[in-house]
């Protein structure tokens, strides 16, 4: 048959993302810090965007979210009522125009005197917090060292990890000081004396250059008795033995019975393993919440944190210069091209706010107990029940929930703790897996440590809380949060 050229026509649809979609998905999925990151470079680059830093109009912004009090004139006193969790579905509603994401709620407690920008809490105030090397390097400066050793001192100080072991070895310390002090006279044998002296140092048990002999240099400061000996002994002979529990082969290599046994791990378990840790930064990594909940003498208030969501502004200045250029000239295509990615972004950063208040509403409307009673009240909730009630796609759901965090009066959450799948009972309404982990946690707390629950013994108690789960949902449950079986329970605690 032979080919002949046509032509044809074809009917069909086809979805294609404009790049204002694309960049409003994009700000969606970021984390606080990563908008903040992108606004930052924005404008920079953008002179048609600016911050709005003036406050002056905000005491007519109402909060986004308002209670089910219809008698309530002042929008800005509007609240959550959690006590009438049922009538918050069909009554709150939320304001989503981008003027009115702000809220000056709660800030009469700062003086009238004081800007907000001048207002320090105290609880932001912290001390200077000493390191592991400033311990050690303090000790060093008031060490009558000899000759070099100080200097090698300094090499080997360096190379201790926050946990305190030495993280190079001392071959490489060595040939690292003759590398950048060629005229130095040193060997080994002399790094091996300054690293000797060191350990001595506090802590206890500071570089190491690994567990054992971190552990055996501990066992030195302690009162000599026939149990630290046994302990040393043990460390430097059969340190795998003890870390496998192998309790039966110590006893006959070392002809001891269970109560001398006891009380040597008893002398091993009160060691450090991570003799730095102590020194180690208590300050975790910072996190800008995305909303904030509050609670008021009359319930809750959501809103979204002005740290996370800058006020971002065309600048008039431009606009106005932009109306007296030719529009072919091209100061006026580079001040349009400027103002469409401004605008863009404010659109898009704006669609997020609009995103987040409403599936927070959604989160504090489902699980408003857990917010009074805890983890043991959270209720079962996914992506597609939030989906479906907010009419929006899971994906986006997916992405308003990832990175993105919940500052509550019970602590700072990321929204994704909120959903939790349902374990199906017996008879009875689903129950949350986070609160079913919750009930097992605690019943485990509580335990006689001689007498540890089995999973059928937590399976009668369980039901006698009305949660009815299986065994091995128990067990499963059990293991995800790192808790032994009765058994292991039983061999951990006889050594204790």
């Amino acid at each position: 048959m032979a080919l002949m050229p046509g032509l044809q026509i074809n009917i069909g649809q086809q979805l294609k993302l404009t790049p204002q979609l694309q960049q409003s998905i994009k700000i969606l999925r970021y984390s606080a810090l990563e908008v903040q990151q992108t606004i930052a470079t924005t404008l920079e680059s953008n002179f048609m965007l600016e911050v709005d830093d003036i406050q002056d109009d905000m005491d007519d912004i109402s909060p986004e979210i308002e209670s089910s009090s219809e008698d309530q004139p002042d929008a800005s006193e509007s609240e959550i009522d959690i006590e009438q969790a049922d009538a918050i579905s069909d009554n709150m509603e939320i304001d989503c125009e981008w003027e009115e994401v702000y809220s000056d709620y709660g800030t009469s407690q700062i003086s009238k005197t004081q800007s907000l920008d001048d207002y320090n809490s105290p609880d932001t105030y912290t001390s200077a917090e000493l390191t592991l090397k400033d311990k050690l390097y303090w000790q060093s400066d008031i060490y009558p060292w000899q000759g070099e050793q100080e200097l090698v001192s300094s090499f080997i100080i360096d190379e201790v990890s926050d946990e305190g072991f030495l993280a190079v070895s001392l071959e490489e310390i060595l040939q690292d000081i003759l590398d950048k002090e060629p005229d130095l006279d040193v060997d080994l044998a002399d790094v091996e004396e300054v690293l000797a002296i060191i350990q001595d140092f506090e802590p206890t048990g500071v570089a190491a250059r690994d567990l054992p002999e971190s552990l055996v240099i501990q066992l030195k400061s302690l009162q000599q008795n026939p149990f630290v000996v046994t302990a040393t002994k043990m460390i430097q002979e059969n340190f795998e033995l003890l870390t496998v529990r192998d309790y039966k082969r110590l006893k006959k290599i070392y002809f001891l019975d269970d109560d001398e046994l006891h009380q040597v791990i008893q002398v091993i378990q009160s060691l450090n393993p991570r003799p730095g840790r102590e020194y180690s930064p208590s300050q975790g990594e910072m996190i800008t919440p995305d909303l904030i909940l509050s609670r008021t003498k009359n319930g809750f208030l959501i809103e979204l944190n002005q740290d996370a969501f800058p006020r971002l502004t065309i600048n008039s200045a431009y606009l106005n210069m932009a109306s007296e250029l030719s529009g072919q000239s091209d100061e006026s295509k580079k001040i349009k091209e400027q103002l469409v990615e401004a605008k863009g972004l404010i659109k898009s950063i704006q669609s997020r706010g609009e995103t987040l208040l409403r599936v927070g509403k959604y989160i504090i409307e489902k699980q408003a107990r857990f917010f009074d009673e805890g983890e043991q009240a959270m209720q079962p909730m996914v992506l597609r029940d939030v989906a479906e009630s907010l009419e929006l796609h899971e994906s986006t759901i997916s992405r308003a929930t990832n990175q993105k965090y919940m500052q509550t009066p019970r602590g700072t959450f990321e929204l994704k703790y909120f959903f939790s799948t349902g374990v199906s009972q017996y008879g009875s309404e689903d129950q949350s897996a986070i609160a079913i982990k919750s009930h097992i946690k605690q019943l485990i707390e509580a335990e006689d440590p001689n007498k540890p629950l089995s999973d059928n013994k937590l399976m009668s108690l369980l039901e006698e809380k009305e949660i009815n789960v299986a065994r091995r949902t128990i067990a499963k449950y059990r293991e995800s949060m790192g808790i032994p079986s009765s058994s292991d329970s039983k061999k951990l605690n006889r050594f204790k």
